[in-house]
């Protein structure tokens, strides 16, 4: 039998998050912008002379590439003040030098305002050893599968990528295969995120990596969880960039804020990597001791579920206190809005209007009175960031109603346990559920039923009595299953931990 999805939307809001004023607040940093100096000496008369010349002979294309050509040439020459006497007069390139940059970084996918952007940050230029070198760096990009976009995002950011060695680029990218074990697409997703990596030394890289886990005793299981962080994360990526100096005085700072013991540093640090742009004492202290003034004490799980939630201390303090002050007004009451942020930080950084929309969406969607919508979120807190109006959330709360065999969606929200349920996707609901439905028939044992759905699969083969290799074998034929693509049709793709059964082939 086929769960459906019941009780679904009659009306639909768009589900946004909005985030509170400020909530993309991050450290002042200064931006390595190219200055007009409106005071520089005439370039040399036999550059301009090359620089008319070659425009003369190119002033005939009509084609687009070449009038962004000979615009660039132009304007490298207006941003080039260096002059005779200067100490790095020698970088200075002569208008055919000029134009054969910046024609290959035309043909090869760089844009005309990204080549502007490169020539205005390095006064001139674009700079690199040669037209051939630039084109064999951006060849290695290529083969690493960057697309135009990409290619744009990294040499506007960090030109030098194309002015060094395209043997030293590839060389940065292998020492980041060997470092991370990531997939090439995710560790070219860490270097979108960070561009200064690819202008790294690959050694250096290397002995940071390995002087981290060392000096911090990292587990393989936090060392493998940091790689992953730095695929969206530009903090953690500092984590590279930084001096080690700047590190440890960072971490240090963050381990006296929170009273942290050596091993709960090594414990937490792939949270504390999300903070490493941040002073200790001048931002995050401040954030902190606030908390505790509005939610009370920290106990050390409280303390861990706010430092597991690095977001929620990056917020600014006024963010903070409209958030707490709106978390009353909705919850009713101020030991109500304690008890819903100290077990859900995340809160913080939603803001009111995810907390106004999924308690308008327990009331609408799943039948719960105003005061039963407050208490589903208290005894579930973890709820409140999730939008509870999505689609693949109204198929969990269905077939878990159905399968439970609860009066009413709302029945089924408050009771004990559900909160792990409806974090599930329902890849592994249904297959689960798929699962019991053929052994109660095999086992003539109808009532058969188990509450760790949601647990690990050694839970779940424990609790039902059967090997992980059994169950592995009917979870990978049901994930393919029209069954499934029906259930399923609202989630993303499936997560499944492949377990080859005895005798498998590699």
């Amino acid at each position: 039998m086929a769960l459906s999805c019941a009780w679904q939307a009659s009306n639909r809001w768009d589900g946004s998050t909005q985030r509170p004023s400020g909530v993309g607040w991050r450290p002042s940093r200064p931006v390595d912008c190219g200055r007009f100096n409106n005071h520089r000496r005439s370039w040399p008369a036999r550059q301009s002379d090359q620089l008319l010349a070659v425009i003369g002979e190119s002033g005939s294309s009509s084609d687009d590439s070449g009038s962004a050509a000979q615009h660039l040439l132009q304007l490298s020459q207006q941003h080039d003040s260096r002059a005779v006497g200067d100490r790095d007069f020698h970088k200075q390139l002569t208008a055919e030098e000029r134009l054969a940059r910046i024609e290959m970084l035309l043909q090869r996918g760089v844009t005309e305002e990204t080549v502007q952007r490169m020539i205005e940050r390095s006064k001139g230029g674009p700079y690199m050893q040669s037209a051939s070198e630039g084109a064999a760096s951006l060849a290695v990009l290529r083969e690493r599968g960057c697309s135009d976009a990409d290619i744009n995002i990294l040499v506007r950011c960090q030109a030098s990528i194309i002015g060094r060695p395209a043997s030293n680029v590839s060389d940065v990218f292998a020492a980041l295969d060997d470092m991370l074990q990531l997939s090439r697409p995710k560790v070219l997703r860490v270097c979108l995120t960070q561009p200064s990596l690819l202008t790294s030394d690959s050694g250096t890289l290397r002995q940071r990596w390995s002087w981290l886990q060392a000096h911090y005793g990292l587990s393989e299981a936090t060392v493998a969880s940091l790689a992953k962080r730095m695929v969206g994360s530009r903090s953690v990526c500092n984590l590279l960039t930084y001096s080690q100096d700047t590190i440890t005085a960072r971490l240090s700072g963050l381990q006296r804020v929170f009273e942290l013991s050596d091993a709960e540093v090594s414990k937490l640090f792939p949270y504390l990597a999300h903070l490493l742009e941040y002073d200790p004492e001048r931002h995050i202290r401040p954030r902190w001791d606030l908390y505790q003034s509005l939610l009370g004490k920290f106990d050390p799980l409280d303390k861990r579920r706010f430092i597991t939630s690095p977001g929620s201390l990056q917020l600014p303090e006024p963010t903070i206190r409209d958030v707490f002050s709106g978390v009353e007004q909705l919850m009713g009451s101020t030991a109500a809005a304690q008890s819903l942020l100290l077990r859900s930080p995340k809160s913080f950084a939603c803001g009111i209007e995810r907390l106004a929309t999924n308690l308008r969406t327990l009331q609408q969607l799943y039948g719960c009175s105003s005061q039963q919508a407050q208490k589903v979120l208290v005894r579930t807190p973890l709820l409140t960031p999730l939008m509870l109006e999505a689609p693949k959330f109204q198929c969990r709360v269905a077939a878990l109603t159905e399968w439970y065999g609860h009066a009413s969606p709302a029945a089924m929200l408050l009771a004990p346990g559900c909160g792990p349920r409806l974090w599930a996707s329902m890849w592994k609901l249904g297959a689960r559920m798929a699962f019991i439905r053929r052994l109660r028939m095999e086992r003539a044992e109808p009532e058969l039923n188990t509450s760790k759905f949601s647990e690990s699969t050694e839970r779940f083969c424990q609790a039902v009595r059967v090997s992980e290799e059994e169950y592995a074998a009917f979870e990978q034929h049901w994930l393919v299953s029209p069954e499934a693509a029906e259930l399923c049709r609202h989630e993303g793709p499936p997560r499944v931990r492949v377990i080859k059964t005895a005798g498998a082939k590699p």
